[in-house]
């Protein structure tokens, strides 16, 4: 991108007179250059959740607590809801009472174990006394190993008795209330997670290859725009609109974005050079459009058709200015420089 400054006589060429005028000013230009342009297609979209969810009971018992309504925020991992405990609780008790006496009577079948044993390898006592001994011990440790797992199921129910949130997000919706009973299975709360979004929208048949081939899109808001090169497309159309369902994943950005909020989609086609200048050179005068532009020591006021408007202040021009003539960047002040020489 090439910039000057010109000082000089320039013939002022504008839209009222026909006459030339000369001044001795300082102007800053910019050439007007190509730049790889993409065509683009728009479609309507809707923002959603990728992560959503519906939490249920994986316990039995009555709702004690809501700890989050609709609209609340949750970390990950915080309780959203208790289940009264009395139940998983008494059965914990009963799960460490059968663990201890079954560790118990390990402990004896052992101690009885070892003292045969002895006896044994003296020829003290049979052969089926031996096995029969180590038959109880193997049972004691069978038993002790079904009291421990009961004990883990027992404090793995009572753990369920507080519902935790999966992932970080916002509540949606309550399915139950404060003394409501709920079983295995039972909805508690859904919620949505904001930190990974993306837009649904419709493909045309008629651009579908098109765009699953450069696989470009710009998610547009009001105030802003999100590029994506990430997306899915689903590999049938629909058998009424004919369309295509796609989504649209968006990466991290500080724009505030929420589920189900409606934007633009522009879904690139294809790409080509066009011709570029700084938006800002732009004087837009009542219905007509034009630049300023420096050509062989003359200050021409030129008509041209814009395209669209790009980032970087940036805008097509699509007729009326070519790659490499130099654009007045501030054509405020090039009409200021016009009107004090014609009053001169």
């Amino acid at each position: 991108m090439m910039k000057n400054t010109f000082t000089g006589y320039f013939l002022i060429c504008t839209l009222c007179f026909g006459s030339g005028v000369s001044a001795d000013i300082d102007i800053e230009t910019e050439a007007a250059r190509l730049k790889q342009v993409s065509t683009t297609y728009m479609l309507d979209g809707v923002v959603e959740a990728e992560q959503r969810t519906t939490i249920s009971a994986q316990t039995g018992g009555n709702i004690k607590q809501m700890r989050y309504d609709i609209n609340d925020f949750v970390s990950k991992n915080e309780v959203v809801a208790v289940i009264d405990d009395k139940q998983q609780s008494s059965s914990l008790k009963q799960a460490l009472a059968q663990e201890k006496e079954a560790s118990v009577r390990l402990n004896e079948a052992q101690d009885e174990f070892k003292r045969v044993e002895e006896v044994y390898k003296k020829k003290v006592v049979s052969k089926a006394d031996f096995d029969k001994a180590r038959a109880a011990l193997n049972a004691a440790k069978a038993r002790l190993e079904s009291a421990q797992a009961s004990t883990a199921k027992a404090r793995e129910q009572l753990e369920y008795t507080q519902v935790r949130a999966p992932f970080s997000g916002i509540l949606t919706q309550r399915h139950v209330e404060v003394g409501e009973a709920v079983n295995v299975g039972s909805q508690v709360v859904s919620g949505i997670s904001l930190e990974r979004l993306r837009v649904n929208t419709y493909v045309p048949q008629s651009i579908f290859r098109d765009v699953s081939l450069q696989r470009y899109a710009i998610v547009i808001t009001e105030d802003s725009e999100i590029v994506s090169t990430d997306m899915t497309f689903f590999p049938f159309a629909d058998p009424f609109s004919h369309s295509f369902q796609l989504r649209v994943h968006l990466p991290q950005t500080e724009v505030e974005l929420l589920p189900g909020m409606y934007v633009k989609v522009a879904m690139e086609v294809s790409r080509e050079e066009k011709t570029v200048i700084p938006f800002n050179a732009v004087a837009f005068r009542s219905e007509v459009t034009g630049i300023y532009v420096l050509d062989q020591g003359r200050l021409q006021f030129r008509y041209v058709r814009l395209g669209r408007r790009l980032q970087d202040n940036e805008v097509v021009v699509l007729a009326g200015v070519e790659p490499g003539e130099l654009i007045v960047t501030d054509p405020v002040e090039a009409a200021i420089a016009v009107k004090q020489e014609q009053q001169q």
